[in-house]
């Protein structure tokens, strides 16, 4: 009985273009499976037939194209809410992304934000398949233009430690946000 009624249950329950192409070999590989209907989908449906984001960055995959509502892209798939900073924070480069990227106001030296819990990035249909840029809340968004070489003086004047240090590592942060080298650099050669 069971014979007859799994490949039957499999004729009603499967779309007919999937329905044709169950052979032989795949009911006998799922006929002992707990969930057969389950097995004979895994068994005929393509992997290009279900819908997903999968981008391959360095070894990394990406899952998703946009943020939850709060949160920004940062990476490799994930993206982080946005919380006003404390008056013992310093700036970082973070709030000057959000800053850019017009998700808060303009840094000074008592309002900062920051980036804090993390998520992975899902996929948004509205949206075209590729990754976000960093900062901005999904892929319809434009990369964030760089600050203007007074901002990036005057943001410069917001951070704790080596000034030095602290303008070849956002240099480098810059380039990766905003494509664009010695953008710190060259804002305090003028």
């Amino acid at each position: 009985m069971k014979r007859i009624l799994l490949p039957l249950l499999a004729a009603l329950a499967l779309p007919t273009a999937v329905n044709a192409e169950i052979s032989n070999k795949i009911h006998n590989r799922c006929k002992d499976a707990k969930d057969y209907l389950g097995c004979v989908k895994a068994m005929t449906i393509k992997s290009t037939d279900i819908p997903s984001l999968r981008m391959i960055q360095g070894k990394t995959e990406l899952t998703g194209n946009s943020c939850p509502s709060g949160y920004v892209y940062i990476g490799a798939g994930n993206c982080r809410s946005i919380e006003k900073s404390t008056a013992s924070d310093f700036l970082t480069v973070d709030g000057v992304g959000l800053y850019t990227a017009g998700h808060v106001s303009k840094p000074v030296w008592h309002t900062y934000y920051k980036l804090t819990e993390i998520t992975k990035a899902i996929s948004d249909p509205n949206c075209p398949d590729k990754e976000p840029f960093l900062y901005t809340s999904n892929s319809c968004d434009s990369r964030p233009m760089p600050p203007t070489s007074k901002e990036i003086r005057k943001f410069m004047g917001l951070v704790d430690g080596n000034r030095k240090t602290k303008r070849n590592i956002w240099n480098n942060k810059f380039k990766e946000i905003y494509g664009i080298e010695n953008l710190v650099k060259n804002a305090f050669n003028e």
